[in-house]
């Protein structure tokens, strides 16, 4: 009975794993070659995509450019 408890938790982490991985590649989330993570560009790209997603206008919320 154990058993089956060990293999639906590792199918559970593994489907997580794999939706993860699809979330990612769906964001268009890249990691970059320098150590230290994700750029900030990527965070801003991801942001400006979720206020087209939601009907909010992406140019009212961005920082004035001069």
């Amino acid at each position: 009975m154990i058993e089956t408890y060990v293999f639906t938790a590792i199918a559970l982490v593994a489907a997580g794993a794999v939706i993860g991985a699809f979330a990612v590649v769906s964001l268009g989330i890249r990691r970059d070659d320098r150590p230290g993570g994700f750029p900030a560009r990527t965070t801003d790209r991801i942001i400006r995509n979720a206020r087209t997603v939601t009907g909010v206008g992406t140019r009212s919320l961005e920082p004035a450019r001069r």
